[in-house]
C-alpha cells in the first residue's frame, strides 16, 4: 500500500482548507514595446482576449496578447497625448486624447476619433458607465463628459472651480465616481449628469486613480499623501497609509482574487505594485527595472495584474495567486491501466491519461499534488475516474509542471458508452494542495473539459487532420459542412474563409455587424456571409479579388491563405521579414514570387512545413482538412484549454 500517497490525500482533503500563510513574492513578467520611447499610460482589458494600452509619446495603441506578443496602431491625430483607457460595452477600446479628443479602436486595429468642445478641455481618463456610454474627465474643462458608442457627446461641470478630474470609475450604485486632484475631493455623478463632491480628510492628498472594490465601496490612491483611501457610496472615507514612504501611488484596479492593486512610482530607483485588501492590509512587490514609473493597470483574463511602465517602454504582468491552470495533455501517454491509441483526442471506450500542467506563480517553489472528482458529462453515457491522484512535484518559482514529466503520476479517465450528442463534451473538478494558500482564497480548484472526439464520420480517427478538426469544432469555429459530416476534402471558399478568419480571431460567438453591401459589387448585403466578408474588408485583411469585386465563391489558394492568416494574427499594418529561399516552388529570387514573405513567415511560425517534398503548392486550393490545421497552429487554439 502507498502510505505516502495516502497521507499526501490527506494532507489535501483536510490540512490544507483554510490553511493560512504569508503569501511570497508574485511573480512579475516585463515586455518591451517595439518602439523606444512609447511612454504606455492607460490599459484595459478588449474583449478580444488581450490586453491594450495607450502610448503617449509614441501616439499609438498598442495590443498585447497574454503571451506577451506586442502589436502597434498609429493615431490619426498627431501627438494627441493619448492617456486613459477602457473596454466599451460596444466590443471596442475606447481612449482619452489630452488635445481635445475621445478614441474608439475596434479589435482590428480600426480608429476613430470624436472631437470634444473646447481648447483646453484635456480628456484624461474614461469609464464604461452603467447605461451603456463611456464617461470621461476633462482635466483642464473641469467637466465630466459623456460619449454614447455612436459619437455624441456630452458634458457636465463640476460645481468647485479648477478641481482638475483625473480618474473615473462605474460605482456599485449605479453612479460614475471620480477623483479631483486639485480639488482633494471624490465626485460622484448620476447618469442624469448631477454632481456631489466629498473632501478627502488628508489636505493636499492628491488622488488619482479610483476603481470599484469587491467590497462594494470605492477605492482611490493618494499620490501626495501616499495613501490609499476608501470611500462608501455615502461619502465615508477611510485612508490607509502605504508602507513604502513616499510611494507615490497612481493606478488602481480590482484584482480576480478580491483585492485592489495598484501602482507606485517613487522618487527612488525601485518602483512597486500594491496590493490592499478589503480590510486595509497592504503588500507591495518591486518590480524589476528600476526606475520604470509604473502607471496605469487593470486585471487581464488570464487572472493576472496588468500594467504600464511609461519610462522603460514596457508592459508588466503580476501574478494574484498561488497558482494557475494551464492546459491538459490528454490521451498523449501510454501508463499502467490506460488503453489508449495516443492520438491526443479521448474517444468514448478508451481510458486514457489526463495531465493537466499548473503554474507556480509565486517566486517561492511549491510542492503541487490535486484531486479529481465529479466527472460528469451528458446523460447516457459512463464517466469514470479510474485514478484521482496527480503529482506536480515541487515546482520552482515562475515554473510550470506538468505531472506525466514531473513525476509520471497523473489522473486516469474513462468515457463510454453511446454518443449523446454531435459536440459532446464531460468535465471534472480538481482541487489543488498549495502550501500557503491565504485563508481568505482557499484551495485553487479548476473545472477541466474534456472534449471527446469522433465528432464527424467521415474523419475517423485515421484521417491525418483529425485532432485539428476536431480542436476547430470543439472551438466553436465549424460547425462541419451537412448532415453531420465535415468534408475534409472540399476546397475553402473565400466566403467560407472570411468566417472561420474571424471566429478564429474574435472568438465563437462573435457577431460581426450588419453588412452594408457596398463594400464588393459581388457581394450583396443579403448574401448571409456579406457581415463576415465586409468586416474582414474592414480590419484591412482583404481588399478583395481586384476590380472591387470580392470572388466569393473562389477557392482560396495557399499563398492567398499564408497572407489571410498573418495580417488576421498580427494585424493589418503587419510586415514579414524578407525570404531567404525556403521552398523550391516558391521563389525569392532573382523575382520573388507572389506572397513569398508570407509563406516564408508562415512555415517560420511553424504552422504548415509544405505541401511535401521541399514545396509549398502556393497555387493549390487549401481544403477543410488543411485549413483545420492553420487555424489551429496560427491562433493558437486548444482542444483541452485552461
Amino acid at each position: 500500500m502507498n502510505w505516502s500517497r495516502i497521507a499526501r490525500t490527506l494532507f489535501l482533503a483536510v490540512c490544507c482548507v483554510g490553511l493560512s500563510g504569508i503569501v511570497g513574492g508574485q511573480v512579475i513578467t516585463e515586455f518591451g514595446t517595439p518602439t523606444v520611447r512609447s511612454a504606455p499610460i492607460g490599459i484595459a482589458a478588449g474583449s478580444d482576449g488581450n490586453l491594450w494600452f495607450t502610448e503617449e509619446i509614441a501616439n499609438q495603441i498598442g495590443r498585447i496578447t497574454t503571451d506577451g506578443i506586442i502589436s502597434e496602431f498609429p493615431v490619426p491625430t498627431p501627438n494627441s497625448l493619448v492617456s486613459g483607457m477602457a473596454a466599451g460595452p460596444d466590443g471596442n477600446l475606447w481612449f482619452a486624447e489630452q488635445v481635445g479628443n475621445i478614441g474608439r479602436i475596434t479589435t482590428g486595429g480600426i480608429i476613430t476619433e470624436f472631437p470634444v468642445s473646447g481648447l483646453y478641455a484635456y480628456p484624461a481618463y474614461i469609464a464604461v458607465g452603467p447605461d451603456g456610454n463611456l464617461w470621461f474627465t476633462e482635466y483642464g474643462g473641469n467637466k465630466i463628459g459623456r460619449i454614447t458608442t455612436g459619437g455624441v457627446i456630452n458634458e457636465f461641470p463640476i460645481p468647485t472651480a479648477n478641481s482638475h478630474p483625473v480618474a473615473i470609475a462605474a460605482g456599485p450604485d449605479g453612479n460614475l465616481w471620480f477623483v479631483e486632484d486639485r480639488g482633494n475631493q471624490v465626485g460622484r455623478i448620476t447618469t442624469a449628469g448631477v454632481v456631489t463632491e466629498f473632501p478627502i480628510p488628508s489636505a493636499g492628498s492628491l488622488p488619482n486613480g479610483i476603481a470599484a472594490g469587491p467590497d462594494g465601496n470605492l477605492w482611490f490612491t493618494e499620490v501626495a499623501g501616499n495613501k490609499i483611501g476608501r470611500i462608501t457610496t455615502d461619502g465615508v472615507i477611510m485612508e490607509f497609509p502605504v508602507p513604502t514612504a513616499a510611494s507615490t501611488p497612481v493606478a488602481i484596479s480590482a484584482g480576480p482574487d478580491g483585492n485592489l492593486w495598484f501602482t507606485e512610482q517613487p522618487t527612488q530607483p525601485t518602483n512597486q505594485i500594491g496590493r490592499i485588501t478589503v480590510d486595509g492590509v497592504i503588500t507591495e512587490f518591486p518590480i524589476p527595472t528600476a526606475s520604470c514609473h509604473p502607471f496605469g493597470i487593470t486585471a487581464g483574463p488570464d487572472g493576472n495584474l496588468w500594467f504600464t511602465e511609461a519610462l522603460a517602454d514596457q508592459i508588466g504582468r503580476i501574478t494574484t495567486g498561488p497558482t494557475s491552470p494551464q492546459i491538459l495533455a490528454v490521451d498523449t501517454n501510454a501508463v499502467a491501466g490506460s488503453s489508449s491509441n495516443l492520438n491526443g483526442v479521448l474517444e468514448a471506450g478508451e481510458t486514457v491519461q489526463v495531465a493537466p500542467t499548473w503554474m507556480n506563480t509565486l517566486a517561492m517553489p511549491q510542492s503541487l499534488v490535486g484531486i479529481a472528482s465529479n466527472l460528469l458529462g451528458p446523460a447516457g453515457p459512463t464517466y469514470t475516474i479510474n485514478d484521482d491522484f496527480a503529482d506536480y512535484g515541487s515546482v520552482a518559482g515562475g515554473a510550470m509542471s506538468n505531472c506525466a514529466s514531473a513525476t509520471g503520476d497523473c489522473f486516469l479517465m474513462t468515457v463510454s458508452g453511446t454518443r449523446p450528442s454531435q459536440h459532446w463534451d464531460a468535465t471534472f473538478t480538481e482541487l489543488l494542495a498549495v502550501p500557503v494558500t491565504p485563508a481568505t482564497t482557499g484551495l485553487p480548484i479548476k473545472t477541466w473539459t474534456l472534449h471527446v472526439g469522433e465528432s464527424f464520420p467521415d474523419v475517423p480517427t485515421s484521417n491525418p487532420f483529425y485532432s485539428f478538426v476536431e480542436n476547430l469544432f470543439h472551438n466553436g469555429i465549424t460547425g462541419g459542412c451537412a448532415n453531420g459530416n465535415y468534408c475534409p476534402t472540399n476546397s475553402v471558399t473565400r466566403s467560407q474563409m472570411a468566417v472561420l478568419l474571424m471566429k478564429s480571431k474574435l472568438g465563437a460567438t462573435h457577431t460581426p455587424p450588419p453588412a452594408t453591401g457596398t463594400v464588393f459589387a459581388d457581394v450583396p448585403a443579403s448574401d448571409p456571409f456579406a457581415p463576415w466578408i465586409e468586416q474582414l474588408a474592414g480590419f484591412a485583411i482583404t481588399g478583395g479579388c481586384g476590380g472591387g469585386n470580392y470572388c466569393p465563391n473562389s477557392p482560396v489558394t495557399r499563398a492567398q491563405m499564408a497572407v489571410f492568416l498573418l495580417k488576421a494574427e498580427h494585424g493589418s499594418s503587419y510586415s514579414p521579414p524578407s525570404c531567404t529561399g525556403i521552398f523550391s516552388d516558391v521563389e525569392c529570387t532573382p523575382t520573388p514570387a507572389f506572397a513569398v514573405n508570407w509563406i516564408e513567415q508562415l512555415h517560420n511560425e511553424g504552422v504548415t512545413g509544405g505541401c511535401g517534398n521541399g514545396l509549398y503548392c502556393p497555387s493549390n486550393p487549401v481544403n477543410r482538412g488543411q485549413i483545420a490545421v492553420f487555424l489551429t497552429k496560427t491562433f493558437g487554439l486548444k482542444l483541452y484549454g485552461p
